[in-house]
């Protein structure tokens, strides 16, 4: 896990996003990941070879913190956290190991380790979380990633793309 440190510089808002040229970046590992009106969940996953494997590992080096949307945590939730064992271990030992802040409307379960609630005035709270890490990345969470565009709340965009 990074180790979290003073700074005297401002950390950066990276967003990742799988996504296809005409641009599609909904649920791209699981038929059942997001069906709510889209028929081609999953699109992704065949895709993935070595090099989106290199990408991602090295999008994701230096990585203190994950932003997401209510659904993309849902999502990560139920899945990473069961996931240190298996292929995917590096990775979920990252995203179990990190601090995580979702942004929603509601008020959810946050039962996964290290989550919190980001309180209603969004924009305040990304400029905390830059104060606070390094490099904060938001992955998926397709709503989120519109507000922070249209807020221009965010330093790096990075796209990893399907076919």
């Amino acid at each position: 896990m990074p180790e979290h440190k003073e700074k005297d510089t401002m950390g950066t808002i990276h967003i990742d996003l799988f996504a296809t040229l005409d641009p599609v970046g909904q649920a791209p590992g699981d038929p059942e990941e997001d069906p709510d009106g889209f028929p081609f969940g999953g699109w992704q996953a065949p895709l993935f070879d070595e090099t989106v494997g290199r990408q991602v590992g090295a999008g994701m080096e230096g990585m203190d913190a994950l932003l997401l949307g209510r659904r993309t945590y849902d999502i990560f939730a139920a899945f990473w956290p069961n996931q240190v064992d298996g292929a995917d271990g590096g990775i979920a030992t990252l995203f179990n190991g990190i601090p995580k802040y979702v942004a929603s409307r509601g008020n959810p379960d946050l039962d996964w380790t290290g989550s919190t609630r980001l309180g209603p005035d969004l924009v305040s709270a990304v400029r905390e979380l830059r104060d606070k890490h390094e490099h904060v990345h938001v992955i998926g969470s397709l709503n989120l990633v519109q507000t922070l565009l249209r807020e221009r709340l965010f330093d790096r965009l990075g796209f990893v793309r399907g076919n």
